[in-house]
């Protein structure tokens, strides 16, 4: 290498306890360690130590003294992770630092060619040796660089790519599932078998799979693929009692989550910019389900089926949840009420077995949106959706459009957009149970829907369980010809 950048990595090299090599290569394999302290050491034999947080039975501690990576103007954060009294982590935080180039070099002169991942803004490079796994990580946009060291002799190279400290799981969510890291390429995983394909996700069963969780037993899990790409997981269980035991367990792993109770679905939901977690339970199916989700692939994957023509999942498939809070009923009538509670009622009509209400004291208006007429659907006695259509305000199409985008994306945030399906646009709001959606169709005015995606995700089962129910029932038979005919008894037809 040119002479400066060879004193650059040898000043780098002695700072970071990273001996110099003339030639670049791994180093001949020993007890790994930071800073000539061994991985695996207790937090007596490390002085300067000073305990910072806790989790679980990790402790972290930063040391009195510690120099920055890339000197004065380069502030560095060191975080140290024990866990059941033992070191096993190091974390190095540089805040918009230069120099990531002569940083690289450093790393690879002492552990060899690293292997390269991440995106257009994100650098991430990864050496794993036989205990110990070295990643540095530059993030674009904020300019900063990470380099984390894990120590878990015990763990296969595949689990130690998606560990995650305590501290790191609550901040960014899960990378990975059981040794696979979400981006990572299909053929690269071995023992898949196709189960199905479900719009533009692929989903595939694991040769040998523990369907073991914790104390409870899993009826199936599924890892689903988009372009190639691991992206989510599905796990089943049929006992619906396991459901407070993950409850617990997965609050006391992620911190509180969203709780939106259904009808007849509870959903929790734990959301970071990178990933998401549900878990749900059909009360009246008795079933449970987790999924975890990378969320910038499944983000991609909802983009392609909308941009198909696809219509929109209601189904415990792919979904991106909204981020403000939910309505969990509409001017007092609750969602899942049945029809008696709904003040001033009126029945209306019924259609394809759904019973449709008015209210006498309705105000037709929703803020400065006027409004032609509110319905309320219920399904079985209870409240399933309401359906607003809106009034031309006298102002252009346009402007009336655009004024009720706004008010609602103020209120819920940004919608998922979709096209209908006669060309006009339609734009949606999605959590746990409940969705909204506002149509702008080619023809005929605008609508809001709010929905018990719970109750109609049951009325669709219904429809298409009572339809196979009357196939079964029919009878195909030929026809009597003494009595089937097509033509009059004179010989004319």
């Amino acid at each position: 290498m040119p002479g400066a950048r060879r004193l650059a990595v040898t000043a780098l090299c002695a700072l970071l306890a990273l001996p110099v090599c003339a030639v670049a290569g791994p180093a001949p394999q020993k007890q790994p360690e930071f800073r000539g302290i061994p991985f695996g050491a207790a937090p007596a034999d490390v002085p300067g130590l000073e305990r910072t947080a806790g989790f679980g039975e990790t402790d972290f501690y930063r040391r009195q003294g510690d120099k920055p990576v890339l000197g004065e103007d380069c502030p560095t954060d060191i975080r140290y992770g024990f866990s059941r009294g033992a070191l096993f982590f190091v974390r190095l935080t540089l805040t918009g630092c230069q120099g990531l180039p002569t940083l690289a070099a450093a790393y690879e002169a002492k552990y060899g060619r690293p292997i390269r991942e991440g995106a257009p803004s994100y650098v991430r490079l990864v050496w794993r040796l036989p205990t110990l796994t070295v990643s540095l990580s530059h993030f674009a946009r904020d300019g900063d660089t990470v380099v984390d060291y894990v120590y878990l002799p015990e763990l296969s190279r595949d689990e130690r790519e998606v560990w995650q400290s305590a501290e790191d799981i609550r901040k960014r969510g899960p990378i990975g599932f059981r040794g696979l890291r979400f981006g990572r390429e299909r053929p690269s995983v071995p023992g898949l078998t196709q189960a199905y394909q479900e719009g533009a996700a692929v989903y595939y069963r694991r040769r040998g799979d523990n369907l073991e969780l914790g104390e409870m037993r899993l009826s199936d899990i599924l890892y689903g693929f988009y372009n190639g790409r691991f992206f989510t997981v599905v796990m089943r269980a049929e006992n619906a009692e396991d459901f407070e035991a993950l409850r617990q367990a997965y609050q006391t792993k992620y911190g509180p989550p969203r709780a939106i109770p259904g009808t007849l679905e509870e959903e929790l939901v734990w959301s970071w910019p990178e990933a998401q977690i549900a878990l749900t339970r059909d009360m009246e199916a008795g079933a449970v389900a987790v999924r975890y989700a990378d969320a910038k692939i499944l983000a991609e994957a909802l983009a392609a089926e909308a941009a198909a023509g696809a219509p929109p999942s209601l189904s415990g498939g792919l979904r991106i949840f909204s981020k403000g809070e939910p309505p969990r009923s509409f001017r007092g009538a609750a969602f899942g009420a049945p029809a008696r509670a709904l003040p001033t009622g009126e029945y209306l009509y019924t259609h394809r077995g759904r019973k449709y209400y008015r209210r006498a004291d309705e105000r037709l208006g929703l803020g400065d949106i006027p409004l032609t007429s509110v319905l309320y659907g219920y399904d079985e006695d209870r409240l399933t959706g309401v359906t607003l259509v809106v009034a031309p305000s006298g102002e252009s199409p346009q402007k009336d459009y655009e004024r009720v985008l706004s008010a609602y994306a103020a209120k819920y945030g940004p919608p998922a957009d979709r096209t209908g399906d006669d060309g006009g646009t339609v734009h949606l709001w999605t959590w746990p149970g409940i969705s909204i959606a506002l149509t702008r169709p080619k023809v005929g005015p605008m609508e809001v829907h709010y929905v018990d995606a719970s109750l109609l995700r049951r009325r669709e089962a219904r429809l298409a369980r009572n339809a196979l129910l009357r196939l079964d029932e029919k009878v195909f038979a030929a026809p009597d010809a003494s009595e089937n005919r097509i033509e009059r008894p004179n010989g004319e037809e």
